[in-house]
């Protein structure tokens, strides 16, 4: 389960666009960092994540926050300053077994497009050819349709998907999107067939009495992902400062949890920020989350590259001729040590017993950090370049390894017993101590 959040210009503080997504999904599921250079002339087919397509000719070079066993991503962004999130749709309409998944799309788009609007285009024509489908779930097999949330300095789209069919809407100051279908009237365009198969199959009786989202969705999936109770918070929290957002503020929605002040990962529903509790309801969290902020001439993205981005800091990403930060290592389906997903996700396995110390404890640190950083970054106070990359990643690294350190002296809080269970199953599976 996740949510994606966009402001235009006219929503922040400065002008520029904002671009946030958090990624959900399975706990053990390793999220990399991927940066991947312009390709001229490459192979002729490219091989998605179930099957094969022809490639283009060119690629544009893109920054990819990636599932470690598929070809597609949760998000990203590209060269040109296109920046894309997808969501999972639960519909009344079933999945293939096979096509292209959300996030192969995702991929396909950002390699392919130089502007939002053909990012949307490229999608909905790779949708009407190949179709979507095929297994999106890691240990426990997933088939949704997808809706994506595509922004670049000047613009931003939604569009939401059921097989081949699609529907957009160009986003007027501030969108989300969560795990349900957010048009309803209000589209744009939306494909032939759409209306038609609705109203053949009696979800609505007529085109008057047409709603994407109430015709189409599966109402008992939806209310179990809690996609709607996500969406309101997420556009209730962006209306609350819109005129004013800035990145902190997009980095701050991403780690909500609601406004229950005894709010604990055991007792959560759907909040922003998605604790895994149970193998039923909440079987997700985030895994990795990313900001983008978008300027004509100049783009800056933050990632966690971690799971649970109330615990973890953000660094800049994706500078321009930069590669990932000196010391990150991606990770695998193993527990491995000099993984940066898996030494962070340890961390936050051990905060659980701690868990609301443990945020008192780093998020004044992070809040410290983030400051001094996004002044820097966004203030041109430091250079733009490798070096800023990896010397911003060595400290946030440092501020969660700091608060590993000192979970031991941190009072100690026992979570529901099945909460528990949960958990050390989990870390029986990877061997983490």
């Amino acid at each position: 389960m996740c949510d994606t959040i966009v402001a235009l210009g006219s929503a922040t503080a400065d002008g520029s666009v904002l671009f946030g997504k958090n990624s959900d999904r399975e706990p053990d599921e390793v999220q990399n960092i991927k940066i991947h250079p312009r390709q001229h002339k490459p192979d002729e087919h490219v091989k998605c994540t179930h099957i094969s397509i022809p490639q283009v000719s060119e690629t544009a070079r893109v920054l990819l926050c990636q599932p470690f066993w598929m070809f597609g991503a949760e998000m990203g962004a590209n060269e040109y300053g296109v920046v894309i999130g997808n969501e999972a749709l639960f519909t009344r309409e079933k999945p293939s077994p096979t096509g292209l998944t959300g996030m192969d799309l995702l991929r396909l788009a950002l390699e392919r497009s130089r502007t939002a609007r053909e990012a949307l285009e490229t999608i909905i024509e790779l949708l009407e050819k190949y179709g979507q489908g095929g297994n999106c779930g890691y240990r426990h097999k997933l088939f949704y349709m997808n809706s994506f949330l595509i922004a670049d300095p000047k613009e931003a789209y939604v569009l939401e998907t059921v097989k081949s069919w699609w529907a957009w809407k160009q986003v007027k100051d501030c969108w989300s999107i969560s795990n349900i279908i957010s048009l309803e009237k209000d589209f744009d365009a939306c494909s032939p067939g759409l209306i038609e198969n609705a109203i053949s199959k009696g979800y609505c009786k007529s085109e008057a009495d047409f709603s994407f989202r109430r015709c189409y969705s599966d109402r008992i999936i939806t209310w179990g992902a809690r996609g709607a109770q996500r969406e309101r918070r997420s556009r209730m929290l962006l209306s609350q400062r819109s005129g004013t957002l800035t990145t902190a503020d997009f980095m701050a929605i991403l780690r909500d949890h609601g406004d229950n002040p005894f709010w604990t990962p055991d007792r959560s529903g759907g909040t922003i920020c998605m604790h895994a509790a149970d193998k039923l309801i909440r079987r997700s969290q985030s895994v990795c989350s990313l900001v983008a902020k978008l300027e004509e001439r100049t783009q800056f993205y933050y990632t966690t590259g971690a799971a649970n981005p109330c615990l973890s800091p953000y660094y800049p990403v994706f500078l321009p001729d930069t590669v990932n930060p000196e010391g990150y290592v991606e990770g695998g389906a193993d527990y491995s040590e000099a993984s940066y997903w898996w030494q962070c996700e340890k961390l936050h396995r051990r905060a659980l017993w701690h868990f609301t110390a443990a945020l008192d404890a780093i998020q004044p640190v992070i809040a410290e950090y983030e400051g001094e950083m996004l002044a820097a970054v966004e203030g041109g106070a430091v250079p733009f370049n490798q070096k800023t990359v990896d010397e911003y990643f060595t400290r946030a690294r440092a501020i969660t390894r700091d608060c590993g350190g000192r979970l031991a002296s941190l009072p100690l809080r026992r979570p529901r017993l099945l909460f528990r269970c949960y958990w050390r199953g989990y870390n029986r599976l990877n061997r983490i101590e």
